[in-house]
Protein backbone atom coordinates (compact mmCIF):
# COMPACT_ATOMS: atom_id res chain seq x y z
CA UNK A 1 0.00 0.00 0.00
CA UNK A 2 1.49 3.39 -1.32
CA UNK A 3 1.95 5.61 1.53
CA UNK A 4 -0.38 8.98 1.84
CA UNK A 5 0.82 12.32 0.76
CA UNK A 6 1.15 14.58 4.31
CA UNK A 7 1.60 18.13 4.33
CA UNK A 8 2.90 19.56 7.70
CA UNK A 9 2.35 23.11 7.95
CA UNK A 10 4.86 24.13 10.57
CA UNK A 11 8.45 23.89 11.78
CA UNK A 12 8.66 24.19 14.93
CA UNK A 13 9.04 21.68 17.56
CA UNK A 14 6.10 19.66 16.76
CA UNK A 15 6.16 19.91 13.42
CA UNK A 16 9.64 18.40 13.48
CA UNK A 17 8.36 15.71 16.00
CA UNK A 18 5.76 15.01 13.29
CA UNK A 19 8.51 14.62 10.27
CA UNK A 20 10.08 12.61 12.49
CA UNK A 21 7.47 10.16 13.09
CA UNK A 22 6.27 10.48 9.70
CA UNK A 23 9.91 9.33 8.60
CA UNK A 24 10.35 6.23 11.07
CA UNK A 25 6.96 4.82 9.07
CA UNK A 26 8.53 5.17 5.93
CA UNK A 27 6.87 8.63 4.91
CA UNK A 28 8.21 11.46 3.41
CA UNK A 29 6.00 14.41 4.57
CA UNK A 30 6.18 18.21 2.46
CA UNK A 31 6.85 20.66 5.34
CA UNK A 32 5.33 23.82 5.05
CA UNK A 33 6.73 26.94 7.24
CA UNK A 34 7.28 30.76 6.70
CA UNK A 35 9.38 30.77 10.04
CA UNK A 36 12.81 28.31 10.69
CA UNK A 37 13.22 26.96 14.14
CA UNK A 38 15.16 29.40 14.98
CA UNK A 39 12.97 32.61 14.11
CA UNK A 40 12.60 34.95 16.82
CA UNK A 41 8.67 35.08 16.83
CA UNK A 42 8.56 31.72 16.87
CA UNK A 43 7.21 29.80 19.75
CA UNK A 44 9.74 26.57 19.26
CA UNK A 45 12.22 29.84 19.43
CA UNK A 46 11.59 31.25 22.51
CA UNK A 47 11.04 28.14 24.76
CA UNK A 48 12.60 27.40 28.06
CA UNK A 49 12.60 23.49 26.37
CA UNK A 50 11.21 21.33 29.53
CA UNK A 51 10.70 17.79 28.94
CA UNK A 52 9.12 16.59 32.35
CA UNK A 53 5.54 14.88 33.18
CA UNK A 54 6.20 15.87 36.46
CA UNK A 55 3.80 18.88 36.52
CA UNK A 56 0.61 17.25 34.52
CA UNK A 57 -2.29 18.07 36.42
CA UNK A 58 -4.22 14.30 36.37
CA UNK A 59 -3.00 11.14 35.67
CA UNK A 60 -4.31 10.67 32.01
CA UNK A 61 -2.33 14.23 30.83
CA UNK A 62 0.61 12.72 33.15
CA UNK A 63 0.27 9.33 30.60
CA UNK A 64 0.89 11.17 27.74
CA UNK A 65 3.58 13.58 29.00
CA UNK A 66 5.41 10.55 30.61
CA UNK A 67 5.11 8.29 27.23
CA UNK A 68 6.25 11.51 25.51
CA UNK A 69 9.23 11.51 27.65
CA UNK A 70 10.26 7.99 27.25
CA UNK A 71 9.66 8.71 23.09
CA UNK A 72 12.12 11.31 23.47
CA UNK A 73 14.99 9.12 25.65
CA UNK A 74 14.25 6.23 22.29
CA UNK A 75 14.65 9.09 19.98
CA UNK A 76 18.56 10.53 21.41
CA UNK A 77 19.21 6.63 21.46
CA UNK A 78 18.87 6.72 17.64
CA UNK A 79 20.09 10.43 16.49
CA UNK A 80 23.47 11.60 17.34
CA UNK A 81 23.36 15.12 18.39
CA UNK A 82 20.22 14.32 19.82
CA UNK A 83 20.67 15.00 23.74
CA UNK A 84 19.80 16.84 27.39
CA UNK A 85 21.61 20.01 27.67
CA UNK A 86 20.16 19.86 31.08
CA UNK A 87 19.59 16.69 32.98
CA UNK A 88 17.45 16.35 35.98
CA UNK A 89 14.94 19.20 37.71
CA UNK A 90 15.13 20.13 41.01
CA UNK A 91 11.73 21.72 42.06
CA UNK A 92 10.54 23.59 45.03
CA UNK A 93 7.72 25.90 43.55
CA UNK A 94 5.45 23.90 46.02
CA UNK A 95 4.84 24.05 49.72
CA UNK A 96 6.36 21.59 51.82
CA UNK A 97 3.50 19.89 52.54
CA UNK A 98 2.68 19.73 48.11
CA UNK A 99 5.82 18.50 47.69
CA UNK A 100 5.29 15.32 49.98
CA UNK A 101 2.01 14.82 47.78
CA UNK A 102 3.55 15.40 44.39
CA UNK A 103 5.80 13.15 45.21
CA UNK A 104 3.55 10.36 46.74
CA UNK A 105 1.40 10.99 43.35
CA UNK A 106 4.21 10.63 41.32
CA UNK A 107 6.19 7.19 42.96
CA UNK A 108 2.51 5.97 42.25
CA UNK A 109 2.60 6.56 39.31
CA UNK A 110 5.61 5.04 38.81
CA UNK A 111 7.51 8.65 38.06
CA UNK A 112 11.20 8.20 39.36
CA UNK A 113 11.08 10.58 41.89
CA UNK A 114 12.92 11.38 45.21
CA UNK A 115 12.40 14.26 48.07
CA UNK A 116 15.74 16.77 49.20
CA UNK A 117 16.25 17.96 52.18
CA UNK A 118 18.14 20.92 52.21
CA UNK A 119 21.74 19.28 52.88
CA UNK A 120 21.45 16.58 50.19
CA UNK A 121 20.00 19.58 47.83
CA UNK A 122 23.20 21.49 48.63
CA UNK A 123 25.23 18.34 47.06
CA UNK A 124 23.51 18.62 43.38
CA UNK A 125 23.12 22.67 43.49
CA UNK A 126 26.71 23.36 45.29
CA UNK A 127 26.62 27.32 44.15
CA UNK A 128 22.61 28.19 45.24
CA UNK A 129 22.27 30.36 48.43
CA UNK A 130 18.78 30.58 48.93
CA UNK A 131 18.67 26.76 50.28
CA UNK A 132 14.87 25.23 50.55
CA UNK A 133 13.41 23.10 53.42
CA UNK A 134 12.80 20.50 50.66
CA UNK A 135 12.45 20.06 46.70
CA UNK A 136 11.26 17.52 44.66
CA UNK A 137 14.54 15.66 42.43
CA UNK A 138 13.13 14.59 39.27
CA UNK A 139 16.30 12.86 37.70
CA UNK A 140 14.48 11.48 34.30
CA UNK A 141 13.73 15.06 33.40
CA UNK A 142 15.67 17.57 31.23
CA UNK A 143 16.02 20.36 28.99
CA UNK A 144 17.30 20.32 24.96
CA UNK A 145 17.68 23.58 23.12
CA UNK A 146 14.74 24.38 21.28
CA UNK A 147 16.14 25.44 17.83
CA UNK A 148 18.71 22.84 17.42
CA UNK A 149 16.57 19.97 18.65
CA UNK A 150 13.92 21.23 15.62
CA UNK A 151 16.47 21.49 13.32
CA UNK A 152 17.88 18.27 13.68
CA UNK A 153 14.82 16.27 13.75
CA UNK A 154 13.96 17.73 10.59
CA UNK A 155 17.30 17.22 9.18
CA UNK A 156 17.33 13.38 10.18
CA UNK A 157 13.69 13.14 8.61
CA UNK A 158 15.05 13.86 4.97
CA UNK A 159 11.41 15.66 4.39
CA UNK A 160 11.45 18.66 1.71
CA UNK A 161 10.78 22.13 2.91
CA UNK A 162 8.77 24.51 1.34
CA UNK A 163 9.47 28.17 2.77
CA UNK A 164 6.01 30.05 2.24
CA UNK A 165 3.51 31.41 4.09
CA UNK A 166 0.33 29.45 4.72
CA UNK A 167 -2.66 31.47 3.23
CA UNK A 168 -5.31 28.83 3.87
CA UNK A 169 -6.97 25.31 3.94
CA UNK A 170 -8.23 24.07 0.68
CA UNK A 171 -11.54 21.82 1.32
CA UNK A 172 -14.10 20.14 -1.25
CA UNK A 173 -17.17 19.00 0.93
CA UNK A 174 -15.94 17.21 3.78
CA UNK A 175 -12.47 17.15 3.33
CA UNK A 176 -9.30 19.14 3.35
CA UNK A 177 -7.44 18.30 0.18
CA UNK A 178 -4.18 21.18 0.58
CA UNK A 179 -3.18 23.78 1.36
CA UNK A 180 -2.47 27.03 -0.63
CA UNK A 181 0.32 29.19 -0.11
CA UNK A 182 2.04 32.43 -1.42
CA UNK A 183 3.77 30.10 -3.70
CA UNK A 184 0.88 28.42 -5.00
CA UNK A 185 -1.01 25.27 -4.01
CA UNK A 186 -0.13 22.34 -2.82
CA UNK A 187 -2.32 18.89 -2.24
CA UNK A 188 -2.54 15.97 -0.15
CA UNK A 189 -4.23 13.17 1.39
CA UNK A 190 -3.18 14.62 4.68
CA UNK A 191 -2.46 17.97 6.26
CA UNK A 192 -1.07 17.86 9.72
CA UNK A 193 -1.58 21.39 11.35
CA UNK A 194 1.25 21.90 13.84
CA UNK A 195 0.87 25.71 13.29
CA UNK A 196 0.68 26.81 17.46
CA UNK A 197 -1.05 30.06 17.68
CA UNK A 198 -1.10 30.80 14.08
CA UNK A 199 -3.81 27.86 13.56
CA UNK A 200 -7.42 29.80 14.52
CA UNK A 201 -5.83 31.87 11.73
CA UNK A 202 -5.48 29.00 9.09
CA UNK A 203 -8.69 27.20 10.48
CA UNK A 204 -10.98 30.55 10.08
CA UNK A 205 -10.29 29.87 6.45
CA UNK A 206 -12.48 26.99 6.01
CA UNK A 207 -15.21 28.23 8.93
CA UNK A 208 -14.14 26.40 12.03
CA UNK A 209 -13.73 28.32 15.38
CA UNK A 210 -11.16 27.15 17.10
CA UNK A 211 -10.19 29.80 20.52
CA UNK A 212 -7.09 30.03 22.02
CA UNK A 213 -5.88 31.23 25.41
CA UNK A 214 -1.80 32.06 24.66
CA UNK A 215 0.23 33.55 27.25
CA UNK A 216 3.25 35.26 27.18
CA UNK A 217 6.67 34.18 28.53
CA UNK A 218 9.63 36.48 28.87
CA UNK A 219 13.19 34.42 28.98
CA UNK A 220 16.20 36.37 29.87
CA UNK A 221 19.42 35.20 29.45
CA UNK A 222 22.95 35.87 31.03
CA UNK A 223 26.51 36.56 29.26
CA UNK A 224 28.36 33.27 29.39
CA UNK A 225 29.79 32.51 32.74
CA UNK A 226 31.78 29.13 34.10
CA UNK A 227 29.71 25.92 34.93
CA UNK A 228 27.31 26.69 37.65
CA UNK A 229 23.83 24.61 36.96
CA UNK A 230 23.80 20.50 35.86
CA UNK A 231 20.29 20.38 35.81
CA UNK A 232 16.90 22.51 35.85
CA UNK A 233 15.78 24.22 38.82
CA UNK A 234 12.05 25.82 39.28
CA UNK A 235 11.64 28.10 42.62
CA UNK A 236 8.55 29.78 43.14
CA UNK A 237 9.66 32.95 41.50
CA UNK A 238 11.94 31.60 38.93
CA UNK A 239 13.32 28.74 37.06
CA UNK A 240 16.84 28.75 35.87
CA UNK A 241 18.76 25.76 33.84
CA UNK A 242 22.31 26.79 32.14
CA UNK A 243 23.09 26.33 28.27
CA UNK A 244 26.04 24.45 26.90
CA UNK A 245 27.71 28.00 25.82
CA UNK A 246 27.64 29.08 29.80
CA UNK A 247 24.41 31.42 29.23
CA UNK A 248 21.76 30.97 32.06
CA UNK A 249 18.55 31.10 30.45
CA UNK A 250 16.15 31.99 33.28
CA UNK A 251 12.38 32.64 33.66
CA UNK A 252 9.75 34.16 36.76
CA UNK A 253 6.96 32.08 37.21
CA UNK A 254 4.95 30.26 34.70
CA UNK A 255 1.88 32.10 34.82
CA UNK A 256 1.01 34.74 32.36
CA UNK A 257 3.43 37.56 32.15
CA UNK A 258 2.11 40.69 31.14
CA UNK A 259 3.88 42.83 27.96
CA UNK A 260 1.47 45.70 27.94
CA UNK A 261 3.51 47.93 29.47
CA UNK A 262 6.37 48.57 26.73
CA UNK A 263 9.92 47.80 25.74
CA UNK A 264 11.33 49.88 28.47
CA UNK A 265 9.17 48.11 31.26
CA UNK A 266 10.04 44.36 29.31
CA UNK A 267 13.82 45.71 29.95
CA UNK A 268 13.75 45.89 33.22
CA UNK A 269 11.35 43.19 34.34
CA UNK A 270 14.28 41.08 32.54
CA UNK A 271 16.93 42.94 34.60
CA UNK A 272 14.59 41.65 37.90
CA UNK A 273 14.13 38.28 36.66
CA UNK A 274 18.31 38.49 36.29
CA UNK A 275 18.31 39.97 40.08
CA UNK A 276 16.49 37.09 41.40
CA UNK A 277 19.27 34.16 40.48
CA UNK A 278 22.05 36.56 41.66
CA UNK A 279 20.47 36.97 44.91
CA UNK A 280 19.59 32.81 44.93
CA UNK A 281 22.83 32.06 43.93
CA UNK A 282 26.47 32.57 44.79
CA UNK A 283 27.53 32.03 40.98
CA UNK A 284 31.23 31.78 40.01
CA UNK A 285 31.28 34.37 38.14
CA UNK A 286 29.32 38.00 37.72
CA UNK A 287 25.89 37.78 36.21
CA UNK A 288 25.05 39.92 33.19
CA UNK A 289 22.05 40.47 30.93
CA UNK A 290 23.19 39.49 27.64
CA UNK A 291 19.48 39.14 26.01
CA UNK A 292 15.65 38.77 26.45
CA UNK A 293 12.79 37.39 24.21
CA UNK A 294 9.06 37.13 24.47
CA UNK A 295 7.46 34.37 23.47
CA UNK A 296 3.95 33.37 22.88
CA UNK A 297 2.60 29.87 24.46
CA UNK A 298 0.51 28.51 21.94
CA UNK A 299 -2.34 27.26 24.28
CA UNK A 300 -5.64 25.88 23.49
CA UNK A 301 -8.86 27.43 25.32
CA UNK A 302 -9.13 24.85 28.28
CA UNK A 303 -5.42 24.53 28.71
CA UNK A 304 -5.07 20.99 27.73
CA UNK A 305 -3.60 19.29 24.06
CA UNK A 306 -5.99 19.65 21.37
CA UNK A 307 -5.04 16.75 18.84
CA UNK A 308 -6.65 14.88 16.20
CA UNK A 309 -9.46 15.76 13.60
CA UNK A 310 -11.69 18.97 13.34
CA UNK A 311 -15.59 19.09 13.55
CA UNK A 312 -16.93 22.19 11.79
CA UNK A 313 -19.15 24.18 13.22
CA UNK A 314 -21.75 22.42 11.59
CA UNK A 315 -21.27 19.36 13.31
CA UNK A 316 -19.71 17.54 10.36
CA UNK A 317 -16.58 15.86 10.97
CA UNK A 318 -13.43 16.90 8.85
CA UNK A 319 -11.18 13.74 6.90
CA UNK A 320 -8.31 15.10 5.39
CA UNK A 321 -7.09 17.07 8.05
CA UNK A 322 -5.01 16.39 11.76
CA UNK A 323 -4.44 19.06 14.68
CA UNK A 324 -1.67 19.05 17.08
CA UNK A 325 -1.94 22.16 19.08
CA UNK A 326 -0.46 22.41 22.81
CA UNK A 327 2.19 23.67 25.19
CA UNK A 328 4.37 22.44 26.22
CA UNK A 329 5.54 20.72 22.79
CA UNK A 330 8.71 20.01 23.72
CA UNK A 331 7.12 17.60 26.54
CA UNK A 332 4.32 16.09 24.40
CA UNK A 333 5.85 16.31 20.65
CA UNK A 334 7.64 13.37 20.40
CA UNK A 335 4.51 11.15 21.97
CA UNK A 336 2.07 13.06 20.23
CA UNK A 337 3.45 12.37 17.30
CA UNK A 338 4.49 9.25 17.57
CA UNK A 339 1.32 7.99 18.49
CA UNK A 340 -0.28 10.53 15.95
CA UNK A 341 0.84 9.07 13.35
CA UNK A 342 0.30 5.38 14.27
CA UNK A 343 -3.00 6.70 14.45
CA UNK A 344 -3.01 8.69 10.76
CA UNK A 345 -1.40 5.55 9.15
CA UNK A 346 -3.52 2.57 10.81
CA UNK A 347 -7.09 4.48 10.88
CA UNK A 348 -7.18 2.82 14.60
CA UNK A 349 -7.89 5.66 17.74
CA UNK A 350 -5.50 5.74 19.89
CA UNK A 351 -6.10 5.30 23.78
CA UNK A 352 -3.90 8.01 24.44
CA UNK A 353 -4.68 10.52 22.40
CA UNK A 354 -8.67 10.03 22.54
CA UNK A 355 -8.87 12.07 25.61
CA UNK A 356 -7.22 15.22 24.09
CA UNK A 357 -9.06 14.87 20.55
CA UNK A 358 -9.74 18.46 19.20
CA UNK A 359 -13.45 17.05 18.08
Amino acid sequence: MASPQIIIVGSGIMGACFAYAAAERGCQPLIISGDAPDHGRTATATSWAWINASSASDHTYFRLRYQSLQRWQVWMQRLDGLQYSAQASYCWDLSPVEIKTTASKLTNFGYPCSILNAASLINHLPYLRDIPVAALHLPIEGAVEPASTAKLLLEASGAKIVSAHCHSLLASADKVTGVMTDQGEYSADEVILATGNGTSRILDTIGVDFPMASTHGLLVRSKPIPSMLSGLVTAPKYHVRQQPDGRLIIGGTFGAYDPAKGTGHLARDAEAQLNLIREAFDAPAPLELDSFTLGYRPIPEGGMPKIGRVMQNSGKLLTGLYLAVMHSGFSNGAGVADAAMDELLDGEASALLSPFWAN
